[in-house]
Formats: structure tokens, sequence, C-alpha cells
């Protein structure tokens, strides 16, 4: 019988912050909260309880109850919003970062990356008044509320380590977001899942959001040359090369990308792809802004 080849080292397996991070969290927090209060018409007082008073408006989410639209506002504005209550105000959030062995690639590290996305979203949730659970598969999911220092969610993020060969559909198929929750974010490369993985997330009302994040070298790798291609979930790795191999990888890295942008037609479907390099600050501004970063 042969013996299994061993699998190598993974390159980035470890969540390294960027330089000055939880000054940067720190920074960023309050101001995408506030933006995000003004824009759904609730001042920062009013996310503090639980009830139906009303607060203000927020945007009409795809296939919620007409009835709950403000019709004279609709009329004034020509756009669509729904009346906004404490009791909503104060509602679910969940932010799910992959952790599988395929994040443990890239320069800088795809986890790295992921794990600051997760902390800036839960941290704006949290400070919005949202009760924010952060779910990984690797350790039992992390609880964010208003108040929490910052350091707690760091270091309970910082301890996590890419491995495993399940993949994001794994954990897709083994956690469910709670019936209340109304936005939930999804943080990984996306190696081994579909879009139908996602088709029990899916409800009227919920908003959910794919934050995918891959290596820069995956995105565009080198052209010329022998290249290492490295499969962490599969068979190790190996050399390959030429022109006709990255035209290969260039199709299947088209074709995969463009199966995830039509499924973000689906309502309440919202997807995003980035470089690892990108800085936090970017991507989850439009993760959390409604944006396409």
């Amino acid at each position: 019988m042969a013996t299994p080849r061993p699998r190598p080292e993974l390159p980035a397996p470890r969540v390294v912050w960027p330089e000055g991070f939880a000054a940067r969290l720190e920074a960023f927090v309050p101001r995408v909260a506030a933006r995000r209060e003004r824009r759904e018409g609730a001042g920062s007082g009013s996310l503090l309880g639980a009830g139906e008073e009303f607060v203000g408006h927020r945007p009409y989410r795809a296939g919620e109850d007409l009835r709950r639209l403000d019709w004279g506002l609709l009329a004034r504005s020509d756009q669509p919003f729904v009346r906004r209550t404490r009791r909503e105000a104060a509602e679910s959030w969940a932010v799910v970062l992959d952790t599988s062995a395929s994040m443990g690639l890239g320069e800088p590290g795809k986890l790295s990356a992921g794990a600051t996305l997760a902390a800036a979203v839960a941290a704006v949730g949290a400070r919005g008044g949202a009760t924010v659970q952060v779910v990984t598969g690797a350790a039992p999911p992390l609880e964010v509320r208003r108040g929490a220092p910052l350091g707690r969610l760091l270091e309970g993020l910082g301890t996590l380590e890419a491995g495993g060969s399940g993949g994001l559909a794994e954990l897709l198929g083994s956690w469910r977001p709670p019936n209340g929750c109304g936005f939930v974010v999804v943080v990984g490369d996306l190696v081994g899942a579909e879009p139908r993985d996602l088709a029990p997330w899916e409800r009227p009302g919920r908003e959910l959001a794919l934050a995918q994040v891959l290596a820069p070298e995956e995105l565009a790798p080198p052209q010329e040359g022998v290249v290492r291609w490295f499969d962490p979930e599969g068979e190790g790795s190996r050399l390959a090369g030429g022109s006709d191999a990255m035209g290969h990888y260039d199709q299947r890295l088209e074709a995969w990308l463009e199966g995830w942008a039509r499924a973000a037609g689906r309502p309440g479907l919202r997807w995003s792809v980035g470089s690892s390099a990108v800085p936090f600050e970017e991507r989850a501004r439009a993760i959390l802004e409604g944006g396409t970063g």
C-alpha cells in the first residue's frame, strides 16, 4: 500500500494583523456606524432597547411584505423605505469566516485578510446595537455586543489557524443563522462552495453578503515561466507553466467568478471579490454600506 504523501506546509496559516490594525479599527468603527445610523434614520440613542417605537426608516429589502412600505415617503422620494422600529434596530447579525486550509495561502494571507473583515463588520454591528455571532467552525461562535472591548474580539480571532479539508461548504452545511438574523456576512475564498449551498440561508427580509477573498497571485498569476500550483485541500502542490496552462487557468477563474456574480442577482444576496492585499477599510465599508468592493 502506498504511503500517503504528507501535505505541504501552508504559507500563511495564522492570523497576522496588519500594522496598526487595532488603532485603525478603533477609528473605522464609529465613523461607519454613524453613517449607517444616519442613512437608516435612527439616532445613536435609538438602538439601545427593544419595543415597537418608531425610530426611522431603512431601505426596503427584496421579498419583504409590501405592507411595511412607507407609501408617503415612496411618493415623495421615489425610493422604497420601510418604517424601522426600536425592536428591529436591536437586530441579530452573523459573520461567518472560512478557516479551511485554502485560506492559509497568499501574501498577505487570506485568513488574515478575512479576519480583519470579520472583526470590522462585527464591531460595527455591535456598535449599532446588534448582537453579532462570529462563526468559524474552528471554535465556538464568538458573541459580540455593544460595549464589548474590541480587544476581546481580536484575541478570539487572532487564535485562528487555517486547516482542514472540508472547505466552506462543510461550514455552510453544519450551521444555520437563527431565524431572526437579518444580516449575514460570509467571508472566505468560497473554494469548494457553490451558490446552491446558500439556499437554506436565504429568506425574505434577510440580507446575505458574500465577501470573497482571493490572494493576489490567484487573481493575477504569473503569465510566464513555471508556476507552483498549490492545492492544500487536495493533492498538495505541483509544478506547471506555459501559456496554455495560464490560459486554461484564466478561463476557469473567469467562469467561477461569473457563477458567483450570477448568483448575486437573487433577492437579498450580494457578492464581491477582492484581493487579500486590499485594505480592510475599503472592503468592509462596501459590505456594510451595500457596495461591491
